[in-house]
C-alpha cells in the first residue's frame, strides 16, 4: 500500500508472491515516487478520464517501486521491423494473437522494458492471461511506438489530401 496523505492510500491488485514486501507493510510516497507519478501521468494525458489516468500513474509507481524482478517473455508478442527504445512512461503497443494491447513503459533499459496493460483483460496463451496494469517484461523489438505510428498516419493523411 501507497500513503498518499491522511485520508488516502492506494492498494494494488498485485499478488503478494509478486511483490518485494508481501506483507502488509505501508509505504510513503517518495520524493522519487512523485516524481514517477508526474512523468507517468503526462503520459497518459490523452486517456481515460482524471480518475483512470491517476489509477494508471498510481499502478506504474507500484510496479517500479513494489514488484519482483521480472523476466522477459516476449515469445507472446509479435516481433516488430522497427526496434524502438522507449522512453519512460511511453504508451506502446504490443500485437499478440489475441489483438494488439496498449502498455505503459514503467521501467526501460536498451534490450527489455517492463510494461504495465493499460487493455482489457487478455489472454496470452491458454495458459496465460494479462490482466488490466497486470505487469510484463518484454524485449524491445517487440515495441510498437504509438506516438511513431502516430506521426505516419499523419504524414500519410498529409500526402492524400
Amino acid at each position: 500500500m501507497l500513503d498518499l496523505g491522511e485520508e488516502m492510500i492506494f492498494a494494488t491488485g498485485y499478488l503478494k508472491k509478486h511483490l518485494v514486501y508481501g506483507d502488509n507493510l505501508s509505504m510513503g510516497f517518495s520524493v522519487e515516487d512523485t516524481g514517477l507519478y508526474y512523468i507517468f501521468l503526462d503520459k497518459l494525458s490523452a486517456l481515460g478520464s482524471a480518475a483512470q489516468r491517476v489509477q494508471m500513474a498510481l499502478n506504474g509507481v507500484a510496479v517500479v517501486r513494489f514488484y519482483k524482478p521480472l523476466m522477459p517473455q516476449s515469445w507472446f508478442f509479435t516481433p516488430q521491423a522497427d526496434y524502438h527504445q522507449p522512453q519512460l512512461g511511453e504508451l506502446i503497443a504490443l500485437e499478440c494473437g489475441s489483438g494488439r494491447l496498449t502498455m505503459m513503459v514503467v521501467e526501460t533499459s536498451p534490450s527489455a522494458s517492463v510494461c504495465i496493460s493499460l487493455s482489457a483483460p487478455t489472454e496470452l496463451n491458454e495458459a496465460k492471461s494479462l490482466p488490466t496494469f497486470g505487469a510484463i517484461k518484454v524485449m524491445n523489438d517487440r515495441l510498437i511506438s504509438l506516438e511513431w505510428e502516430e506521426q505516419r498516419l499523419e504524414m500519410a493523411t498529409r500526402r492524400v489530401g
